[in-house]
């Protein structure tokens, strides 16, 4: 039987996106958690949940627009332009709020 080995596993990429995925979500929750318990001691990690929020949105947009050709991949492209957008929007809150908080 003939194998193509040439060709890569398009699962894999998408295992590695939702792996990261994942990961910097639960890293969202539990700084949020932590930095909300006790806001006046942990305000620091207010910025870092922005950054971590952007670096998710980023990881949602990007196989949204590596999206393949055909019907509906206008869509996906449009979904992750979007995401990248609110990713900006979420990084511009984080510089902000570095700045307020070491200002």
């Amino acid at each position: 039987m003939y194998v193509n080995r040439a060709r890569k596993n398009p699962y894999a990429r998408r295992t590695v996106f939702d792996i990261l995925s994942a990961t910097v979500g639960l890293a969202v929750i539990a700084v949020g958690v932590i930095s909300f318990i006790e806001p006046e001691e942990n305000s620091w990690l207010f910025p870092i949940v922005f950054f971590l929020a952007s670096i998710f949105q980023c990881l949602l947009g990007i196989p949204r627009m590596m999206g393949g050709h055909g019907r509906g991949s206008g869509r996906k492209k449009a979904l992750g332009i979007a995401l990248f957008f609110l990713a900006g929007i979420l990084l511009m809150l984080g510089v902000v709020g570095a700045l307020c908080l070491w200002r």
